[in-house]
C-alpha cells in the first residue's frame, strides 16, 4: 500500500513512548521493533522518524506484507495523526456540484414549454428523450450528494470501513447510469437533426450514428455491470477478506471513455458543415454555429474526466483519487443536459427577442422573409425540403425553429 509522503515511523515510536501503542496494530508495532534499531533515527527524535525515507520504506514493506488491508489503514490514520499531515477533504464539491444538474432541469421545462407553446405543435421523440436524459441525471446528482456525504474527497484511511464499501458500491452504480447519460445526450443531439435536417443522405447518416450510439450504451453498460465475478466483489473486494476477480477496470474504463470522446466529436460536428451552407445572414450562421458549438464543451469535460481516470484501477487511496473522476462525470452528465436544451431555448429567445434572436432579414428562395410566409407556405416549403432538393439550405433555418416559427403554430 502506498503510504506517499505520511510516514508511519514517527508516529509508532510516538505512541509507544505515550503508552498508547494498543491504538495500533501488533503487525506494525513489531515492524518497528524490528526496523527502528537499524535506522539512524533515535526513539525521541520525532522529526528524524517523520522524515526518514528509509525507515519509511522499510516500514512500508513490512506493513504490506505482514497486515492485513484494514490494519494498514488503521495504522496509516493513527501515524498521520501523530505526524502532523494535513488533513484533506474535498467531498464539498460532490455535494455542491450536482446544483448545476438541477439547474440544467430548468431549461428542460423551459424546452418542453417551448415545443408546446412557442414552436412545434408538440413534443417530438428528441423531446421525449431529454425528458428522459432528465429524469436520469436526477439519481446521477443525488448519488453525487450521497459519495460526498460517504466520504468521496477524503484519504480512505480516514474512513470508517463501512463508509469505503459505501462509496465504492454508489460508485459501481454511477459508473454505469453514467455510461446511459452520455449515450443517451448523443441520441437526443441525433434525434433533434433528425427533425431538422430534410436530405435523406444526411438521415441516413444520423440514423446510422443513433445505432452506433446505441451499441456503445449497451456494450459498455453490460461490461461495466459484470466487470467482476461475483458482482459484489466491486465493492466489497478492497478489504482482501473477500474471493473474486475483475477485468482489468483501467483498460475498460479509459476504452469506454476514449470512444465517449470520439462519438461527442463525431455527433456535435455532424451539423456544422451544413448549417455554414445556409443561405442564411452571417450573424444567424455565426448563432447557430455557436450553439451547436457548445457541445464541444461536453468533450472537453469528457476528455479531463479520462485524465482523471487514468488511475483509476491502479489506487490504493481510491476514495480520494477517484473523487475528481466522479464528480467530472456528474459535470459531463449535467453540461450534456445543458447543451442539448439550448436550440429550443434560442428559439424562445427568438420569440421573445425577434430583432435580437429572430431571422426576419433572411429571405426564401423565392425573395420572400421567411417570418411573413404563410402557413399553408411554410407548410409547403417543409414538405420540399423533407423530400430534399434544391430548397435543403432555404428551408434549414426554418426547420430548425429558430425564424419564429410561433406564426406558423398561430396562423395554423
Amino acid at each position: 500500500m502506498r503510504l506517499a509522503q505520511f510516514i508511519w515511523a514517527a508516529a509508532l515510536v510516538i505512541i509507544g513512548a505515550r503508552a498508547q501503542t494498543q491504538s495500533l496494530p501488533e503487525c506494525s508495532s513489531s515492524c518497528l521493533a524490528q526496523l527502528l534499531p537499524q535506522s539512524p533515527c533515535s526513539a525521541s527524535d520525532q522529526e528524524c522518524i517523520c522524515t526518514n525515507v528509509g525507515l519509511n520504506r522499510n516500514l512500508e514493506v513490512c506493513v504490506a506484507a505482514n497486515c492485513t488491508v484494514k490494519e494498514g489503514l488503521t495504522t496509516l490514520n493513527v501515524t498521520n495523526t501523530e505526524c502532523g499531515a494535513p488533513i484533506r477533504d474535498q467531498t464539498a464539491l460532490s455535494i455542491v456540484l450536482p446544483a448545476v444538474g438541477f439547474g440544467a432541469l430548468i431549461l428542460v421545462a423551459i424546452r418542453v414549454y417551448t415545443r408546446l407553446a412557442v414552436t412545434a405543435p408538440g413534443l417530438g421523440l428528441d423531446d421525449w428523450a431529454t425528458i428522459l436524459l432528465a429524469c436520469c441525471t436526477i439519481p446521477v446528482n443525488i448519488g453525487s450528494i450521497l459519495l460526498g456525504i460517504a466520504g468521496l474527497g477524503k484519504d480512505i484511511w480516514t474512513l470508517e470501513f463501512d463508509k469505503i464499501t459505501r462509496i465504492l458500491y454508489l460508485f459501481y452504480i454511477q459508473e454505469i447510469i453514467y455510461i446511459f447519460c452520455v449515450a443517451l445526450t448523443k441520441i437526443c443531439l441525433l434525434l433533434f437533426y433528425l427533425r431538422i435536417f430534410p436530405s435523406s443522405r444526411m438521415r441516413l447518416v444520423i440514423k446510422v450514428s443513433c445505432a452506433v450510439t446505441f451499441a456503445y450504451c449497451i456494450a459498455f453498460m453490460f461490461a461495466l455491470a459484470f466487470q467482476c465475478s461475483p458482482v459484489s466483489y466491486n465493492w466489497n473486494g478492497w478489504d482482501g477478506e473477500h474471493e473474486g476477480t475483475c477485468v482489468q477496470k483501467n483498460t475498460l474504463v479509459v476504452t469506454a471513455a476514449a470512444l465517449n470522446i470520439v462519438l461527442d466529436f463525431w455527433v456535435i460536428a455532424l451539423p456544422i458543415p451544413k448549417v455554414l451552407r445556409l443561405q442564411a445572414s452571417i450573424t444567424t450562421k455565426l448563432q447557430v454555429i455557436f450553439m451547436f458549438s457548445v457541445g464541444f464543451l461536453i468533450t472537453g469535460v469528457s476528455i479531463y474526466r479520462t485524465v482523471m481516470l487514468k488511475i483509476f484501477a491502479t489506487s490504493s487511496n481510491a476514495t480520494w483519487d477517484q473523487a475528481a473522476g466522479g464528480y467530472w462525470s456528474v459535470i459531463e452528465v449535467d453540461v450534456g443536459l445543458l447543451c442539448i436544451c439550448l436550440p429550443a431555448l434560442r428559439s424562445l429567445l427568438g420569440h421573445l427577442l425577434p430583432s435580437v434572436f429572430g431571422s426576419t432579414k433572411e429571405t426564401s428562395s423565392a425573395g420572400q422573409p421567411l417570418s411573413n410566409l404563410s402557413a399553408s407556405q411554410g407548410r409547403a416549403r417543409l414538405s420540399v425540403a423533407r423530400g430534399g432538393g434544391a430548397h435543403d439550405n432555404a428551408s434549414f433555418t426554418q426547420l430548425i425553429e429558430m425564424d419564429h416559427p410561433a406564426s406558423l403554430k398561430s396562423s395554423g
